[in-house]
């Protein structure tokens, strides 16, 4: 196995913006006659949040779309299939490419790079704008959707309680990406390439109905390196203030990497 030393982290943050309903689904601990029948995941307060895996399964799943077939069986090109009982892109060899870098894989003596945080409601926003954009919620961080489904025969409705998180809605998102060598710089790509592919797509449930439509916003970008953790020196602004509409620019990526040095 190939030694591994960690050289250092970039720290990516910013803010998920939701632009269409949000529903990704919670549990129901009790049953109300009259409530909702697919309710939002909320912390022990109440308040809705994004839990890390399913924006870390979501930017996989579509970077493995993008870059390989959707197949089930190797066919010796080099690209891989989809392994139905891991639900995961994999090869048949010892080949560890991007996207096993940055989310792991159980098969491989390799470690992912890839920290994904829970994004949390951006409260302050919430609440200096109650009174205005979200005045008319129907639970106090959430909206209710109803929505039908309609026998063909009978014409009989079937109403059921969609629970969504609102539009213009603010959470607050990390990603931490572990560098084991300057050539784990690169992975930034990937991982940018992943959150476009997301803001084209859906985070959550009920994305071909409407649901799910988001962005990302303020973002920032540090270097701690391991002299860091050991007080011996500050971290390193790499990027404010950015979109990444930024990060098609080829310029951008090449300011921002002559700053990471190990």
């Amino acid at each position: 196995m190939e030694q591994y030393q960690l050289k250092g982290k970039i720290i990516i943050t910013g803010k998920i913006k939701v632009a269409t309903g949000l529903a990704i689904g919670g549990s129901k601990t009790s049953l109300d006659i009259g409530g909702v029948d697919n309710p939002v995941i909320k912390d022990s307060k109440g308040i809705p949040y994004i839990p890390g895996s399913t924006i870390k399964g979501k930017l996989r799943s579509l970077l493995e779309q993008n870059y390989y077939p959707l197949r089930n069986k190797d066919e010796k090109d080099g690209k891989g299939f989809f392994d139905p009982n891991l639900v995961i892109h994999k090869f048949d060899d010892d080949t560890v490419d991007d996207i096993i870098k940055i989310f792991g894989s159980p098969e491989v003596d390799e470690p992912g790079r890839g920290i994904f945080r829970d994004s949390f409601l951006d409260l302050d926003h919430f609440d200096r704008n109650k009174d205005s954009m979200f005045k008319n919620l129907d639970l106090d961080y959430t909206e209710d959707k109803i929505e039908n489904t309609v026998d063909r025969i009978s014409a009989r409705a079937n109403p059921r309680h969609l629970e969504r998180v609102p539009p213009e809605t603010l959470f607050d998102f990390e990603i931490i990406l572990d560098l084991y060598s300057e050539k784990d710089r690169e992975l930034v790509r990937v991982l940018f390439q992943g959150l476009k592919l997301l803001e084209d797509d859906y985070l959550g449930g009920s994305g071909s109905r409407g649901s799910g439509k988001i962005c990302f916003e303020d973002m920032q970008m540090i270097l701690r390196d391991t002299t860091y953790y050991t007080h011996e020196k500050a971290e390193k602004k790499l990027a404010e203030n950015f979109h990444l509409k930024d990060v098609e620019n080829k310029e951008w990526f090449t300011n921002v990497f002559s700053k990471i040095s190990l």
